[in-house]
């Protein structure tokens, strides 16, 4: 038998054989219900060996390979979803528009349930979109940090547990570095830093570093670096992050984190790593980290740190967001909807000041943020009516607004709506930066000294200005909690400037920061303590009835009922969670001195006004118009 032969000399293909890794046993897949058979014209081709009833399976089969046709749709090229123009560009392997970085969150249902979804719109790129309406107060996820570390301005602080130091300092017997004691020295991520800084016999001297070159600024970025051999899942995920080096490389910052971080950690630590690595771990942590309060026991003050959260990240911003989120004492984060969130609206957070002005807000999310804000209260020159970038007019007392706040550069001028006069842009900003600064130097010591600022300028600026609530926000608080002036010091003049400075501040929350936040709790908190207090004294004083009581104790019961919907969320060791825990128990007790009223005698209160109904009774005759008339004339 000859065979037959291609013209290289290999042989033919069998023409009644499935190709290599098709189909090795055609029995696999439909049993005997065909075979491969070679048919002139129609080459090889599958033949029925059996009758075969219709909507049976005759056999399965998968692809080789997938990809997009020549004239799809803009698609993406992982999942084939179709996309809307201008796409996201993928920057890995796979699809990152609707996923979440590699170990941000394998399962999304482990966190939120079915509340929210990843989805890629534009110009936000990723984002979260609620798949149900989610009430006021609910929790939306929990989120972890993929990595903690100090603030660039931290205070001294133990690298271990974040506690707050007093100096001298304890320093690491390996490392040098400052740690609360023995103890601390395997405590966190301190173990990462100190087994660099221990293997070059780095000794640490605090008067090496200054403002220009805090201490701490290498520390986070080092620990991310660490991630890379020591959690490589951690590290996938830091890298599925923004750090915008092309902008950065422009900016300020890249000058400042070459000199204190990159050569410092090179020519210091001896570290293998390529500048342009180490930047590109500084741009993940200025574009991303959130200030963390670490909430130690004991610690004079909140220690300050900063952490990596993957799913709070992919949060876009708004300057009139729909969450809060609150740092537990164990630095997971609970996000909750601070107000109504809709089904397919967008689950928001805020990446600046809630209480700054629009050019300020602006020019912090473009140094800080590298990107320009254009939402719904940016654009609007009134900030949604509140007038909170708003001065008077020097001519006639009108007022005078921004006129393009959304200026590229965030210098546009300012201009009377009633009269037209325009104010330079840069007078503006000096005086704005004048009254910050007075602000800052006056403190929060003496009420007095507020006072009169507020005074000094109620001449240039708006009422609403956040200058002004600023100022009243820190009355609200001081009045009734510094040397002299406790609550129980306090005047009724003074008690009645402390409950308007927090109705003055709750009346900007109600259109800026609608439903429940940190602080409209603590204004409600602040608020409701001179109301039972000036209804106490008037109870003593035996100045109201009984149902005028209890009807005036109506306010500080909603308002603590508010204060811990508000804060219910928060750490118990943080301030605000302390602030919770006692609106409880006064809350309690409120409810408890409303029974109690309404068992008390009546010598306890002020006499009800009785209305005297025995009067003479009116004829038939006296009730027409016309004897009337004649009874008022005469």
């Amino acid at each position: 038998m000859v065979e037959v032969t291609e013209t290289n000399g290999s042989p033919l293909p069998d023409k009644t054989k499935a190709p290599p890794g098709a189909l090795a046993d055609p029995d696999s897949s439909g049993g005997s219900k065909w075979r491969l058979e070679y048919r002139e014209p129609y080459g090889r081709c599958i033949i029925a060996t059996d009758n075969i009833g219709t909507g049976k399976v005759i056999y399965t089969d998968n692809p080789i390979i997938t990809g997009p046709k020549l004239t799809s749709a803009l698609l993406c090229l992982g999942c084939y979803k179709t996309l809307q123009e201008p796409p996201y560009a993928c920057s890995k392997l796979g699809c990152l528009q609707t996923k979440a970085p590699p170990g941000a969150l394998a399962d999304p249902d482990s966190s939120g349930g079915n509340k929210w979804r990843l989805e890629y719109r534009e110009p936000y790129g990723r984002c979260i979109i609620a798949t149900e309406n989610i009430g006021t107060g609910k929790v939306i996820y929990t989120d972890n940090p993929i990595i903690t570390g100090p603030k660039l301005t931290s205070a001294l602080l133990c690298l271990g547990c974040y506690k707050t130091l007093q100096e001298p300092p304890y320093a690491c017997s390996k490392c040098s570095w400052p740690v609360c004691g023995p103890e601390c020295e395997t405590e966190g991520y301190h173990p990462y830093e100190c087994q660099v800084f221990s293997k070059v016999n780095f000794k640490l001297n605090l008067a090496d570093f200054g403002e220009r070159n805090p201490v701490y600024e290498c520390i986070l970025p080092l620990r991310c670096l660490i991630l890379r051999e020591a959690d490589p899942k951690k590290w996938a995920t830091l890298q599925a992050m923004e750090s915008h080096d092309e902008i950065r490389k422009k900016s300020d910052f890249w000058a400042i984190e070459q000199l204190n971080v990159c050569d410092f950690l090179r020519e210091k630590a001896q570290v293998p790593y390529e500048d342009a690595l180490m930047h590109t771990m500084c741009g993940i942590l200025d574009v991303n980290c959130h200030e963390v309060r670490s909430n130690v026991p004991g610690a004079p003050d909140e220690s300050r740190v900063r952490g990596l959260y993957p799913l709070c990240a992919m949060m876009s911003h708004d300057c009139t967001n729909n969450t809060q989120h609150s740092i537990m004492d164990d630095h997971s984060m609970v996000v909750v909807a601070s107000r109504n969130i809709a089904k397919g609206q967008q689950i928001t957070g805020i990446y600046t000041q809630l209480l700054s002005g629009t050019t300020e807000r602006r020019k912090h999310l473009r140094y800080g943020k590298f990107f320009d804000c254009v939402c719904s209260r940016c654009s609007d020159p009134t900030e949604l009516d509140t007038f909170f970038s708003a001065l008077k007019c020097t001519r006639c007392g009108g007022t005078v607004l921004c006129k393009d706040p959304l200026h590229p550069l965030n210098k546009a001028d300012y201009q009377c709506t009633k009269c037209g006069n325009e104010v330079d842009n840069g007078e503006v900003s000096d005086l704005v930066c004048l009254i910050g600064a007075e602000i800052a130097l006056a403190g929060e010591s003496d009420p007095a000294v507020l006072e009169e600022l507020l005074e000094k300028y109620s001449s240039v600026l708006h009422p609403n200005h956040f200058h002004i609530i600023a100022i009243k926000s820190s009355l609200s608080q001081i009045y009734g909690r510094i040397p002299g002036l406790q609550m129980t010091d306090l005047t009724t003049t003074q008690l009645n400037r402390k409950m308007q400075c927090c109705r003055d501040v709750l009346k900007i929350l109600d259109i800026l920061d609608p439903g429940i936040s940190r602080l409209r709790g603590i204004m409600e908190y602040e608020l409701q303590v001179p109301l039972l207090l000036q209804l106490n004294r008037a109870f003593m004083q035996r100045q109201l009835t009984r149902p005028d009581l209890l009807q005036q104790l109506q306010e500080p019961q909603q308002l603590l009922e508010n204060v811990i919907r508000c804060l219910q969320h928060e750490a118990p060791s943080s301030f605000e969670g302390k602030i919770c825990k006692i609106s409880r128990q006064s809350l309690s007790e409120v409810l408890k001195w409303k029974e109690k009223i309404l068992g008390l005698p009546e010598e306890k209160f002020l006499p009800t006004q009785v209305i005297n109904f025995d009067q003479p009774k009116l004829s038939d005759q006296d009730l027409t118009l016309e004897d009337l008339l004649r009874k008022i004339g005469s």
